[in-house]
C-alpha cells in the first residue's frame, strides 16, 4: 500500500496528525492494517474519541433495535415521548435520524440546562428551516434521540448501549466515560483531559449523549463493521437493516439514510473509493467508518487529526481533516487498483 503509506507519512511529517490507524478489509479478510504514532505506540486496542461516529455506533444501532422490536417507528412523532410546542408537532423520528428536524448546529451549554432536562431546551429552539425541507446536520436531533431511547429502554444511554449493543457484539472496550483506561489517544490539548470527550455539548451533559461520547478502538470497530456486513445480524433483522440504508434525502442537498451517511457522487470524503449506496459516518475528532454493504468492503480511519490542527495552527482547521479523509481514501483506491 505504497500510496497510502506515503500519504500517512506526509501527514505525520507535516504535523497534520500525531496518531493514526487505518484498516482496510472486505468481509472477514483484512487487506491492510497500519498504525503510526509520533510519541507513543498505537495499536488495535488504543481507544479514540469517536465523536459523531457515536451517532451510528450507539444511537442509530439502538434506534434500529427499537424499530426491530416494534417499540419505535420512523413515523412516530416526537410528541409521543415529550411535550412539543406547536412548531415541533410534525417532528418525527425519521426527521431526527435524517437530520431534517429543521434545527442545525447549536451550543446547548446554557445556564439551567441539565442532562435530565436538555430535551425541553432542544424542543424550545426556533426552527432554522421548516421541518423536512432541508438537511441541516444536527447534534441536537441525536441528543433528543438519545433521550427518547432512554424512555424506550428504561435506562441511561451509556447503560443501555452497553447492554443492548456493545455486549451482544462483544465490543468489550467500547463505551462512554472510559475513565482511567491507560491506552487512550487524547483528543484534547491538555494532558489532564485525556479520556474526556472533546465535543462540548456532550461534555456539558456529563460525557453521555446521543451525538458523541463513545470511545472505541480498531478491534471493537471491526466487530461493529461485521454487523453492518451481515445486514444487522445478530442485532436486528435484515428487513429492518434494509430500511436504514435507503436514501431518504436524495432530493435535498445531502443524502442520508436512517442515521447513516449515504455515499453518492455528491459526497467527497469517500474519495471515489466507495460506490453509491455505501454507508458510514465521520467524527469531528478525525475518525471515519465506511462500508459497502453490497460486498462487505470497508475502511476505518482513527486519528487525532482535529486536535493536531489546533497544535499546528493555533486554532482548529477542520477543512484539513475533511481533506485528509478524502486523500486517504483516494490513496487506498490507487493502491487497490
Amino acid at each position: 500500500m505504497k500510496n497510502l503509506e506515503s500519504r500517512l507519512e506526509k501527514l505525520m511529517t507535516d504535523g497534520a496528525i500525531e496518531n493514526i490507524a487505518v484498516k482496510i478489509g472486505k468481509g472477514d479478510v483484512t487487506f491492510y492494517e497500519t498504525y503510526h504514532s509520533k510519541s507513543g505506540s498505537v495499536s488495535q486496542l488504543s481507544l479514540f474519541d469517536m465523536a459523531s461516529v457515536t451517532k451510528i455506533v450507539a444511537t442509530t444501532s439502538l434506534c434500529l433495535l427499537a424499530i426491530d422490536r416494534r417499540q419505535l417507528s420512523v413515523e412516530d412523532k416526537v410528541s409521543r415521548f415529550f411535550t412539543c410546542p406547536a412548531d415541533k408537532e410534525p417532528l418525527t423520528i425519521e426527521n431526527l435520524l435524517t437530520h431534517t428536524m429543521g434545527i442545525g448546529h447549536k451550543s446547548l451549554c446554557q445556564p439551567g440546562n441539565s442532562y435530565d432536562t436538555i430535551q425541553n431546551y432542544i424542543l424550545s429552539l426556533p426552527l432554522d428551516v421548516p421541518i423536512g425541507s432541508e438537511v441541516l446536520y444536527s447534534c441536537p436531533a441525536f441528543i433528543l434521540l438519545g433521550k427518547i431511547l432512554e424512555k424506550i429502554f428504561g435506562g441511561r444511554l451509556d447503560k443501555i448501549f452497553s447492554e443492548y449493543i456493545a455486549g451482544p457484539l462483544q465490543m468489550e472496550s467500547t463505551g462512554f466515560l472510559p475513565g482511567n483506561a491507560r491506552d487512550i489517544v487524547n483528543s484534547n490539548l491538555s494532558k489532564e483531559e485525556i479520556g474526556m470527550v472533546n465535543d462540548y455539548n456532550c461534555r456539558f451533559l456529563g460525557g453521555v449523549a446521543g451525538n458523541a461520547g463513545i470511545f472505541s478502538n480498531m478491534f471493537d470497530l471491526t466487530r461493529y463493521v461485521a454487523m453492518l456486513q451481515h445486514f444487522g445480524q445478530p442485532l436486528i433483522r435484515r428487513e429492518t437493516f434494509d430500511l436504514a440504508i435507503q436514501n431518504y434525502t436524495g432530493h435535498l442537498s445531502e443524502s442520508r439514510g436512517l442515521g447513516f451517511l449515504y455515499v453518492d457522487e455528491r459526497y467527497s470524503q469517500a474519495g471515489g473509493l466507495f460506490k453509491t449506496g455505501s454507508i458510514g459516518h465521520c467524527g469531528h475528532t478525525g475518525q471515519s467508518v465506511f462500508v459497502d454493504t453490497t460486498d462487505g468492503f470497508y475502511v476505518i480511519v482513527l486519528s487525532d487529526a482535529t486536535i493536531s490542527t489546533v497544535k499546528k495552527y493555533g486554532q482548529e482547521h477542520y477543512d484539513d481533516v475533511i481533506k485528509m479523509r478524502e486523500e486517504i481514501h483516494q490513496a487506498i483506491k490507487k493502491d487497490l487498483t
